[in-house]
């Protein structure tokens, strides 16, 4: 075999590959709309050409095979045969059979020995008795050899080249260490900004700036590369669980880098394969609770960001957090004194445990406790991230996030404990400078933890220097960098902020490996290494939670709602209350001079509203005038959203932020009280805010 031969080959199996791939999506599209003549010419051209170019090629087994193929698709566009699941299985286990070929075609040159008769039967059997076989019409002659003359096929385009991967894979190295050159290059060129280097440096960070795009352009590919493939996948799991199950995908055409692609292929494989298995019921269950019986399995994907958001979701039978803990406690993964403190967020994430499983019985599917953890771990070593949420009877959604691309990136260079750090510039959102002053305003201690007052917004704090065992900052004040990973979002104490740059991550070794605060290493303009922060993994090791998101997808639309915690107060007469931390928008301390009277109501003046002020402990004990303020004296106030809007609930302090409580609530015994519920084995009373404003008459209009 010749040059040319090996080249007309090789472009057939490229070709052919793609087409199969093609031929699966339509196959399965055309099972659902058998009536679409246009899907079912494109599935048979695939054939058609297939058995054309092995004709030209001399691959004759190949070639009858495919004939059989065509007279079977050319008997469905004439109307002479009715398209139905047999037949749609056969044709693609034919699609199946002709990619093992072309794999045995790459690796040898030959087609192998096998003739195919049975498979070339069944294809034949669907179409009666009375056809003629496709073996006898299309007898096997001896081996000939391949691409003895004629002419190859034309290429689609002449407008496109096909680039080996590890060609790109260097150039997109060749590329970081240039960065890093540039980098290095700039150090020197900002020390004399009218430099002989200073012209050059410029044109040089232009023209890497361009190389960098275009080689990520190159690299990039649309996740319906791998989305794609799943309806062919769900198709035939249904088909072997006797379920009716649909498909939807959306956003196939948003590129993602090459790697994170190849990266995305068994978690969301893991997902779906648990959706169809776990997650949809049987057509009878559904019917009996109200459903469809055909479930419905969604994937979807959009960039956010600077990083890619994939969601996977059912309309299922949902997961019950209950009996994650309850099969955990039995499998000794968690003791059962810890089972009860497990919020539902933290019960649903047990099914990311190794060896882990609901399932009752063990099948070709599920069952044995792996796939889930599989999903996480994968997810992990590409910087992304997976979170789920589920109601029993309506459905389970997946959010995974990752980047775009695992090369070079933005970054802001931080230092803490004399050290110098890097993180990835898409998850800080904003540096925040306090000075002594400020920070005593705005910070409040809760039950240990520091949070911070950013316009409106309660954000929790974490200390670098803590998490790293440096030496804390010098001085009163706090210099803050706003993070927001994997969906979630605090303030990082910093020493200071140093320069944006560009940074090309490089993986740890196996010795630093698993901590879980650094994703990386980089090298930045003056040649030193600096260790790449974990947005996320800090957060996690801090404790931080993520914070209420409006969940979409089917279970959005099945109302599946997170938890959004209580912000527990004393108040001066030492009872304890508590208020839905998702009203919660500011914590204030008020000077007693700045409170105002406007007939019976305290009111404040509050940036351009007017606020007014509950007393908390005089609501509650049924309008007793309380103590009179001490001048000087500050008020605790929480700043509470209601229907009225803004109001403010004048506490003693605040003392912790705990989950919304599992144990029953009681009934309210007095006015703009809920009910009563334990907090620390204590008896805390929930406030009603709408109750209190309602009965103290302070509604839109007054």
């Amino acid at each position: 075999m010749d040059s040319n031969d090996a080249e007309i080959i090789e472009l057939f199996l490229e070709e052919s590959r793609e087409n199969l791939d093609q031929f699966d999506r339509d196959l399965v599209a055309l099972e659902a709309a058998p009536a679409d003549t246009e899907l079912l010419a494109r599935v048979f051209r695939t054939v058609h050409t297939v058995k054309g170019t092995c004709g030209f090629l001399g691959f004759t087994k190949l070639e009858a095979l495919s004939h059989a193929g065509e007279d079977l698709l050319g008997a469905l566009r004439a109307g002479d045969v009715a398209l139905d699941a047999g037949i749609t299985s056969s044709l693609l286990t034919l699609g199946d059979r002709i990619r093992t070929v072309l794999d045995v075609v790459e690796s040898t040159g030959t087609e192998a020995d096998d003739d195919h008769a049975a498979l070339i039967a069944e294809l034949e059997g669907h179409l009666g008795p009375q056809h003629a076989s496709a073996a006898d019409a299309y007898p096997v002659p001896a081996p000939s050899a391949p691409a003895a003359g004629g002419q190859p096929p034309t290429r689609a385009s002449e407008n496109t080249v096909r680039v080996d991967v590890g060609v790109l894979d260097t150039l997109m190295d060749l590329v970081g260490e240039l960065v890093l050159a540039r980098n290095q290059i700039a150090e020197i060129a900002a020390v004399d900004d009218d430099g002989p280097l200073t012209l050059p440096y410029r044109q040089l960070r232009l023209a890497t700036s361009e190389l960098q795009e275009g080689v990520r352009q190159a690299r990039l590919q649309p996740i319906g590369t791998v989305t794609s493939r799943f309806r062919r996948i769900v198709r035939d799991l249904a088909v072997g669980v006797g379920k009716q199950v649909r498909v939807e995908i959306e956003g196939e055409e948003v590129g993602v880098d090459k790697a994170i692609n190849e990266a995305l292929g068994d978690p969301l494989l893991h997902l779906v394969r648990n959706a169809v298995d776990h997650g949809i019921e049987a057509p009878a269950d559904r019917v009996a609770a109200g459903k469809p019986a055909e479930g419905t399995v969604r994937i979807s994907a959009m960039h956010s960001g600077g990083r890619v958001e994939i969601q996977v979701s059912d309309d299922g039978r949902g997961v019950d957090p209950a009996r994650l803990v309850d099969r955990a406690v039995a499998s000794g993964v968690l003791a059962p004194e810890a089972a009860t403190a497990l919020s539902e967020r933290d019960a649903l994430e047990l099914m990311f445990h190794p060896g882990l499983s609901t399932k009752e019985e063990v099948t070709n599917l599920s069952g044995r406790g792996v796939g889930m953890d599989v999903v996480r771990s994968s997810l992990d070593q590409v910087g992304g991230s997976v979170e789920v949420t589920s109601e029993p009877g309506r459905g389970t959604l997946f959010r995974i996030s990752v980047p775009l691309t695992l090369t070079i990136m933005p970054a802001v260079v931080i230092w803490c404990g004399g050290q110098r750090y890097a993180i990835p510039q898409i998850e800080v959102e904003e540096v925040v400078s306090l000075d002594a002053a400020q920070a005593a305003a705005s910070v409040d201690d809760v039950a240990g933890a520091r949070i911070y007052r950013l316009r409106g917004q309660l954000l929790p704090l974490v200390d670098l220097a803590t998490q790293l065992g440096a030496p804390p900052p010098e001085g009163d004040g706090l210099t803050i960098a706003v993070v927001e990973s994997a969906s979630k979002r605090y303030g990082l104490i910093v020493d200071r902020v140093g320069d944006m740059t560009e940074m090309v991550v490089k993986p740890l070794t196996k010795a630093t490996r698993g901590i879980p605060v650094f994703a990386g290493v980089t090298i930045l303009g003056d040649g030193v290494p600096s260790l790449v922060l974990d947005g996320a993994g800090l957060a996690t090791r801090a404790g931080i939670t993520t914070p209420t998101a409006e969940p979409t997808g089917t279970v959005a639309a099945a109302g599946v709602e997170n938890d959004p915690g209580l912000l527990v107060l004393s108040t001066p007469d030492g009872g304890r209350v508590a208020v839905e931390l998702g009203r919660v928008q500011r914590l204030e301390h008020v000077p007693v001079a700045s409170v105002e009277r406007v007939g019976r109501r305290e009111v404040l003046q509050y940036g351009d509203t007017i606020l007014p002020l509950l007393r908390v402990e005089q609501v509650l004990s049924n309008g007793l005038e309380p103590a009179p303020d001490e001048a000087g004296a500050a008020l605790p106030t929480v700043v509470c959203q209601s229907s009225a809007g803004l109001v403010g609930l004048v506490v003693g302090h605040v003392e912790d932020i705990v989950p919304t409580v599992a144990t029953p609530i009681r009934g309210g015994g007095r006015r703009g009280v809920a009910g009563s519920v334990v907090v620390d084995d204590r008896v805390t009373e929930l406030l009603d805010v709408e109750a209190l404003i309602a009965d103290l008459a302070l509604d839109a209009g007054s």
